[in-house]
């Protein structure tokens, strides 16, 4: 009985181990995108983009995007100018990458809406993700240390 139940066992086991292999592969496989569709540019060259808003930007007012390197926090703040349209709604923004910008993936981390007369805003307008990759070094970053107290 004991043999039977183990055999069992060993048996749910195996079975299951090509399931769990093949998830981590499917995975990955959702979140691989073709190169040639994400734009490439290199440290130190301008770039540029459009904003289009679903409602006009209030006389005055303007909004700015913080671009980023995915998952370092290398933020740019991108300041959007006059509109390219009458309506208000469409804008061209552009910037120069820093020559030490991060190589890798880079995308809007967040767009602050500023109203006439604030210097600060909590408000934000939801954008889609656009991505781009800027061709350079990614080499690791410090990311623990140690401290100890000298004493004179």
């Amino acid at each position: 009985m004991k043999t039977a139940i183990r055999m069992v066992l060993f048996s749910s086991v195996l079975i299951s181990i090509p399931a769990f292999a093949q998830e981590p592969d499917k995975a990955s496989a959702q979140l691989i995108t073709a190169a040639s569709s994400t734009p490439h540019f290199h440290r130190g060259e301008e770039v540029s983009f459009k904003m289009k808003l679903n409602e006009p930007l209030p006389e005055g007012a303007r909004f700015d995007v913080r671009l980023s390197p995915t998952g370092i926090g290398q933020e740019l703040p991108v300041s959007s100018q006059e509109p390219t349209d009458g309506n208000r709604k469409e804008f061209l923004l552009k910037f120069k990458l820093p020559e030490h910008a991060r190589g890798g993936e880079w995308n809007i981390v967040t767009v602050y809406l500023f109203l006439p007369g604030t210097s600060w805003t909590r408000s934000t307008i939801a954008t889609n993700p656009m991505k781009f990759i800027v061709d350079g070094p990614d080499a690791p970053l410090p990311s623990t240390a140690v401290a100890t107290i000298e004493k004179k």
